[in-house]
């Protein structure tokens, strides 16, 4: 893809898509533009197996690809074995030539040459449907803070070709009561280390305990993201608001390496991340009845919480990619694009669109793009 159409694209969240980490770069995105993607469906992610190759995903098996650097897109047909219907809801890819999509509510597509040819993978995440009605998930989200709880699959990170991580919510993730004898923690992760041809169930902490004025008895928890470091760690997490006055039942799960026992820790509250090097992460709340907007914090494994993050006021952020330690985008509410390169101070970047962002992803740290609501495909290049 050209410089010139190149870098704004999404996974909670989650976490996200973004490419591995590298050095911090001399010069970040400052321009933005619109690309023509042919279609006003919803558009929810986006992946990159090199600067020219690329993917969105979106409403009703919405599949788009470039080959020329985002400067056209052309739809793909719906793969074989996912409903039309299906929303395809993210997609992470590794080069040269692999990508993983998530079909809600519990189906995992995979390519290995390059989008020629598709498998669908069915996971028995046994969710009923697509969302939870009435579930508070904070005013971030919604203005009255009454939104759908989102079930099923939700993220998926993949630190090789081979092996990737994904994650999904039940309802019992949003059941804001104190967890029965002998009841789960409401969220499933699944890990795959052959290319996703089989997935395996990951035991995880049966739950969480509120951080707020409620019981000490665990309370069941979502896991809205995951990210992984290029050869690990990897870290997953998401939240349930509890109450205004209780708190949160936020998890923050990590394991060291693919393949290894997850583990749960002291983290920020999140519904999405990403973590760029295995260093730490940033963690995206949307949850909270008392702030203004999203806020972000940043997380080091040696440190626990890192140093203060500030954000401007009264933004959504829906999701955030990290192409560098200290360099990450964020997409949101408004077409609305905020970028740091210093890993604390986030500024909005000039944008050509009002949509709402959904996803967002970096094919270097300076180039990256974001997708949202009717069909926005948003490219933002060096300045």
């Amino acid at each position: 893809m050209t410089p010139a159409v190149l870098a704004a694209l999404a996974a909670v969240a989650g976490c996200a898509t973004s490419a591995p980490a590298s050095s911090a770069p001399s010069a970040a995105a400052s321009a933005a533009s619109n690309a023509e993607s042919g279609t006003t469906s919803t558009l929810y992610d986006v992946g990159c197996l090199t600067a020219s190759r690329c993917f969105a995903v979106g409403d009703a098996g919405t599949l788009l690809a470039t080959t020329d650097g985002g400067r056209t897109w052309s739809r793909e047909a719906s793969p074989a074995g996912v409903s039309g219907s299906a929303p395809l809801y993210r997609v992470a890819c590794v080069a040269p030539a692999s990508c993983y999509v998530i079909a809600r509510p519990g189906t995992i597509l995979v390519t290995h040459d390059a989008g020629a040819h598709w498998a669908a993978r069915a996971l028995p995440v046994n969710v009923p449907g697509l969302a939870q009605a009435g579930c508070v998930v904070g005013d971030a989200s919604n203005p009255q803070g009454e939104v759908p709880c989102r079930l099923g699959l939700l993220d998926i990170s993949c630190p090789s070709a081979l092996t990737c991580y994904a994650v999904a919510t039940g309802a019992g993730g949003w059941d804001t009561s104190p967890l029965s004898r002998g009841a789960g923690p409401g969220s499933s992760l699944w890990l795959t280390r052959d290319g996703g041809a089989t997935w395996t169930s990951q035991p995880l902490p049966r739950g969480v305990v509120c951080n707020g004025d409620c019981s000490s008895t665990p309370y069941g928890y979502p896991l809205e993201w995951v990210s992984c470091a290029p050869s690990g760690p990897c870290w997953a997490g998401g939240n349930q608001l509890i109450g205004s006055h209780e708190g949160f039942a936020a998890a923050w799960l990590t394991t060291p390496a693919p393949g290894g026992s997850w583990r749960l820790e002291s983290g920020p509250v999140s519904d999405v991340g990403a973590c760029p090097t295995s260093a730490g992460c940033y963690a995206v709340n949307n949850s909270s009845p008392f702030g203004d907007g999203s806020s972000v914090s940043r997380y080091a494994a040696a440190a626990q919480n890192g140093p203060s993050v500030t954000v401007p006021n009264g933004l959504v952020i829906n999701d955030i990619a990290c192409p560098a330690a200290r360099t990450c985008y964020t997409a949101g509410a408004g077409g609305v694009i905020l970028l740091t390169t210093n890993g604390t101070t986030f500024t909005p970047v000039k944008t050509s669109v009002r949509a709402t962002l959904n996803g967002i992803t970096c094919v270097t740290a300076s180039d990256c793009y974001a997708v949202g609501a009717a069909g926005t495909i948003e490219a933002l290049q060096a300045g």
